[in-house]
C-alpha cells in the first residue's frame, strides 16, 4: 500500500483536477478534497514491450471434468489474456509466460494463475496482491502493481474449462487482475448476476473502455469523448454512486464518483447516449460491500465509504427515461456539468436482475432474441423484481405488449417478457428498465438481439490430409456464417471454408498432445455459441496418437541482464508455425521467436538485469500441445561482457524487419559500445557484413544482399571478444493489395462497404502470414481501426484471400485501407465505406 509521498509529488496532487475513479482500485491522499483518484496499475515502463506475463501453476487442479485436461484449461486462460491483450485503444498487452513453480520469486511485475481450495461459494478471485509505494507516471500519480494473482478451484470437476461460465470468470479474474473492479454496466466486468457477455463477444464497451482509461494508447484520447459532472445529495456529494452513458444502439459505459460526487464518463464513441444515476446495489450474500466493490482507501488505508442509496434519476433531473435528454459526445470533447441531484432512498426496490432466454431446450444466460424465429420471450430473477413491475425496452426495435410481463408458469418466482418485433429491429444489446415502487432499475444490455438462431455442432468427421499433410476435419451444425469461428477448447482451428447453405466447415485442427479429447465450439460473430444449444454436451474430439517429443535450449543458461538469442532444439517435435517458447518466469521476455525445422527454432530473449539466480521451467506451446522441460533453463549472475540491447532494427531505428541489402541498426552495451571500426567484425547468417559506423552505444551494418527471406544470427567479435549473438529478421517486400469485394461484388462508390459487412481483399507477398500463421500477427487497418483477419483462404495464383468484419468506428467516406503482417505495411488503398 502507500507509504511515502515525494515532497515533489504531493505537490503535483494538490494543483491536479479531479480524475476518474471509474471502478478501479482508488487511493486518495485525502479525506476532505480535492480528490485525486490515484488507481492500482501496472507500471508499464518497467516492462518489456508494455507486456504483463500471465504465469500458470505447474501444481494444476486435483481432479477435472470429463473430458478435461491441464492443456484444456491453459488454453482457456490464454484465450482470455488474448482478448484484454488486443484492446487497440489500450497500450496493455497481457502474454502468457509459461508455467512456473509457485513460491518462485520475479523481479519483474507478473500476474500469476494458481489453483487451491476456495472458500464455500467462492469459484475465483483475483486482484493486486503486491503493490509498490506510490509513484508518478505521464499520467499522473499511481500506485504500481508488482504482483497480480488469481485463483482458481483445485476441484474442477463440476465446471468444465469449455464452459461459458468458467472462461468468462477467469476472463472477469484477470480484468481485476489488471486493476478493473466491478462496474453496473453488464460487461465482463459486472458480477456474474447481471454480467451480458459471451465467448464470442467477451468485452463489451465498458471493458474496452475502463483499460483504455486505466492504460491509454495514444490514439484513445482523440477517438472518444468524455460526459462529467457531479452526484449531489441535499447539496453534498455523493461517494460511489454509478453514473452510466446509456447508447439507444446498445453501448453502456459507467464511471464512479469520488467522495464529493465528482465523474468522469470517458471512452465514449461519438454518439448521443441517455445518463443516468444510480446507487450501487446492497451486497448479496458472501459479498463484504455494496457491488462488491472494494471502496477507495486514504493514504492510512482507511476505506471512504459509500454515501448509499438514492433514487435513480435521468439526466437533466427526471424519474422516467422517457422525459430524459440526450447528451451529444465528439470525439476528443467533453460535455462537463451533466449533474444529478438525487433524493435519499432506503435502498433499491429492484436490483441485481438477471435474464434467461431458451433458444433451445435449456436456459441461457444472457438472454438471445432471434428476429428470424424461436421463442419470443425472456425471463428475469431479481431482488424486488414481481409481475407489478413496469418494465419496457429502453431504445426501441422490440418492444413489450400490454400483457406481455407476467409470472412464469413453471416458477412463479421468475418473471416473463413477451416480446414484438420484425425482422428490420437490426442486432445487438437492447436495454431494460424496471419501475416499481416510484423507483426505476435499469439493466444495461437485459437482452440481446440477433438476426439468425446460435451455431450448433451436430458432429466432426475427419477428412482428407491438406498439401502440408494437415489432419482436415469437417463440422457439420446449424446457423454457420462466413466467419464462424471453430475452437477445440481454447484453441481455435484453421477454417479453410465455409458453406453457409450446407452449414459445414473445414477446418484444420490445432495441434493436440496424443489422444487429446476437447469440446468442439462453434461462435458467431453476434455473440451467440454452439454451446447456447449443447452446452453440457458438445461434440468431443479424441486426436490421434502422437509422439509427445523432447526438446532443450541452447544454452541453457545465461546471465541476469543478458539480451541474446537462444537455439532450441527438438526430437520428435514436429515444430510448426505459431510455436512459442515460455520460460516460466516474469524475469524472462521471449522476444520473437522462428521455426526453421521440424526440430529447431530460434528465438531472441532478454533476462531482467533484477532476475534471481534460479532454475526456471521450459515449455513449448502451440494450440493444446505443451511440451514441458521442468527446470530446463537456469538463469545465472549478471556478467559485465559485452551484449546487444534490444532487437535489430533497420536504418530507421523503427522496424525490426530488414530486407536483404538494406542498413540494419543495433544498440551495445559494454566495452564493444564505444569501440571503433577496425576493432569491429560481424557477420550475418554466416556471412561477412561491413560495419558502416560505430559509436556512442551503436552499430549500422549492411545486411548481405544475397540473404533469402527468414531469420539470420547476428554475430560480433570486438576486440576479439565474442559478443553473444542475436536473430534478425530478413523480411519479404510488403504486401500488395488486389481487389476489396464484398459477397463477390467489387466494392465501389456505386456499392460501398457498410459497417459490420464481411470484406474480402485480395492480397500477395504474405509470406508466412498465410493460413497456417498466428492471426495476431495479421491486421487490416482502415482510417486508423485494427481489424483482426476472421477467415483467409488461398487462390490458385499463389496470392490469398482475407476476411474481416468492418467495424463502425472506422467512420465513412473514403478510407485508407491497409493490410500489415508483422511488421509489414502494404501501400494503402481506398475503401469507400457509407
Amino acid at each position: 500500500m502507500i507509504r511515502r509521498i515525494s515532497k515533489a509529488l504531493a505537490a503535483w496532487l494538490l494543483v491536479a483536477g479531479a480524475a476518474n475513479a471509474y471502478y478501479f482500485f482508488v487511493h486518495y491522499n485525502t479525506r476532505t478534497g480535492p480528490f485525486q483518484a490515484i488507481p492500482e496499475k501496472f507500471d508499464l515502463t518497467s516492462l518489456y514491450e508494455k507486456t504483463v506475463p500471465v504465469l500458470i501453476s505447474d501444481q494444476g487442479p486435483a481432479s477435472f471434468h470429463e473430458n478435461d485436461s491441464y492443456a484444456s484449461l491453459v488454453s482457456q486462460i490464454r484465450l482470455a489474456a488474448r482478448n484484454w491483450n488486443e484492446v487497440p485503444t489500450s497500450d496493455l498487452r497481457l502474454r502468457l509466460g509459461g508455467l512456473f513453480t509457485p513460491g518462485a520469486v520475479h523481479g519483474k511485475p507478473v500476474i500469476e494463475v494458481v489453483f487451491e481450495d476456495l472458500p464455500p461459494g467462492l469459484v475465483a478471485q483475483g486482484g493486486p496482491t503486491l503493490r509498490a509505494d506510490l509513484t508518478s507516471g505521464a499520467g499522473g500519480p499511481f500506485v504500481p502493481i508488482l504482483r497480480s494473482t488469481i485463483s482458481l478451484p483445485l476441484d474442477m470437476s463440476q465446471r468444465p474449462s469449455y464452459s461459458e461460465a468458467f472462461f468468462l470468470t477467469v476472463s472477469h479474474e484477470m480484468g481485476h487482475a489488471i486493476g478493473l473492479q466491478h462496474s453496473m454496466t453488464s460487461g465482463l466486468m459486472s458480477t456474474e448476476v447481471t454480467r451480458a457477455t459471451t465467448k464470442a463477444k467477451p468485452l463489451a464497451a465498458d471493458d474496452i473502455a475502463g483499460v483504455s482509461i486505466l492504460y491509454p494508447s495514444q490514439k484513445m484520447p482523440a477517438v472518444t469523448g468524455t460526459i462529467a459532472g457531479r452526484v449531489l445529495l441535499s447539496g453534498t456529494g455523493v461517494n460511489l454512486a454509478s453514473v452510466v452513458a446509456l447508447s439507444p444502439e446498445g453501448t453502456a459505459i459507467s464511471a464512479i464518483t469520488a467522495p464529493d460526487g465528482a465523474y468522469r464518463i470517458e471512452g465514449l464513441p461519438p454518439g448521443s447516449y441517455f445518463v443516468y444515476a444510480h446507487p450501487l446495489p446492497p451486497a448479496l450474500m458472501g459479498e463484504t460491500f455494496p457491488a462488491n466493490i472494494i471502496p477507495p482507501v486514504d493514504l492510512n488505508n482507511s476505506a471512504l465509504p459509500g454515501t448509499g442509496s438514492f433514487e435513480t434519476m435521468f439526466y437533466p433531473g427526471v424519474k422516467e427515461v422517457i422525459r430524459a435528454s440526450a447528451v451529444s459526445v465528439s470525439a476528443g470533447m467533453a460535455q462537463e456539468g451533466i449533474d444529478f441531484r438525487v433524493n435519499r432512498r432506503t435502498a433499491p426496490a429492484v436490483y441485481a436482475v438477471t435474464t434467461y432466454s431458451f433458444p433451445g431446450q435449456v436456459a441461457v444466460k444472457p438472454a438471445h432474441l432471434s428476429t428470424s424465429g424461436g421463442r419470443n420471450f425472456i425471463l428475469a430473477y431479481g431482488v424486488g423484481l414481481s409481475a407489478s413491475a413496469g418494465v419496457s425496452v429502453m431504445g426501441g426495435s422490440a418492444v413489450i405488449p400490454q400483457d406481455g410481463v407476467r409470472p412464469y408458469s413453471q416458477d412463479p418466482r421468475f418473471l416473463q417478457m413477451d416480446f414484438q418485433f420484425t425482422p428490420f429491429s437490426g442486432e445487438g444489446a437492447r436495454h431494460l428498465s424496471f419501475v416499481a415502487d416510484n423507483d426505476t432499475y435499469v439493466l444495461p444490455a437485459g437482452f440481446r438481439l440477433t438476426k439468425s438462431m446460435p451455431p450448433s455442432v451436430t458432429s466432426v468427421v475427419r477428412g482428407y490430409l491438406d498439401a502440408a499433410g494437415n489432419q482436415q476435419l469437417t463440422v457439420s451444425g446449424t446457423s454457420f456464417q462466413s466467419d464462424t469461428q471453430v475452437l477445440f477448447d481454447g484453441a481455435a482451428g484453421t477454417v479453410r471454408s465455409v458453406d453457409t447453405h450446407a452449414n459445414t466447415i473445414v477446418v484444420v485442427p490445432p495441434l493436440a498432445g496424443g489422444r487429446q479429447r476437447s469440446a468442439v465450439v462453434a461462435l458467431n460473430r453476434d455473440g451467440q455459441s454452439s454451446l447456447f444449444l449443447n452446452g453440457s454436451t458438445p461434440p468431443i474430439f479424441e486426436f490421434d496418437p502422437a509422439e509427445s517429443g523432447s526438446f532443450i535450449v541452447s544454452p541453457a543458461q545465461l546471465p541476469s541482464g543478458s539480451d541474446t538469442m537462444v537455439e532450441i532444439l527438438g526430437a520428435g517435435t514436429a515444430f510448426q508455425p505459431g510455436t512459442t517458447l515460455w520460460f516460466g518466469s516474469a524475469d524472462v521476455f521471449v522476444r520473437r521467436v522462428w521455426v526453421t525445422g521440424p526440430n529447431r527454432m530460434l528465438a531472441n530473449v532478454v533476462i531482467s538485469s533484477s532476475a534471481i539466480p534460479s532454475s526456471v521451467n521450459l515449455t513449448l506451446a502451440n494450440g493444446l500441445r505443451l511440451l514441458t522441460n521442468p527446470g530446463g533453463f537456469q538463469i545465472l549472475p549478471a556478467t559485465s561482457g559485452s551484449r546487444f540491447s534490444g532487437v535489430v532494427l533497420d536504418a530507421a531505428g523503427s522496424s525490426p524487419d530488414i530486407q536483404a541489402g538494406a542498413v540494419a541498426t543495433a544498440s551495445l552495451i559494454g566495452p564493444a559500445a564505444d569501440l571503433p571500426l577496425s576493432a569491429l567484425q560481424l557477420t550475418v547468417g554466416g556471412r561477412d557484413a561491413a560495419v558502416i559506423a560505430a559509436g556512442g552505444g551503436q552499430i549500422q551494418f549492411r545486411v548481405p544482399a544475397e540473404l533469402t527471406p527468414g531469420p539470420a544470427i547476428v554475430r560480433l567479435t570486438a576486440n576479439g571478444e565474442s559478443v553473444p549473438g542475436v536473430v534478425l529478421s530478413i523480411d519479404l517486400p510488403p504486401p500488395v493489395i488486389g481487389s476489396l469485394q464484398i459477397s463477390g461484388t467489387t466494392i465501389s462508390a456505386q456499392r460501398p462497404a457498410r459497417a459490420g459487412e464481411i470484406v474480402t481483399v485480395a492480397v500477395s507477398g504474405l509470406g508466412d502470414a498465410s493460413a497456417e500463421a498466428a492471426a495476431s500477427r495479421r491486421r487490416i487497418y482502415v482510417g486508423s481501426t485494427a481489424h483482426n483477419v476472421v477467415q483467409i483462404s488461398a487462390s490458385p495464383d499463389g496470392s490469398y484471400q482475407l476476411q474481416f468484419v468492418l467495424d463502425a468506428s472506422a467512420g465513412t467516406g473514403n478510407l485508407p485501407l491497409a493490410v500489415k503482417v508483422d511488421n509489414r505495411m502494404s501501400a494503402p488503398v481506398l475503401l469507400p465505406v457509407q
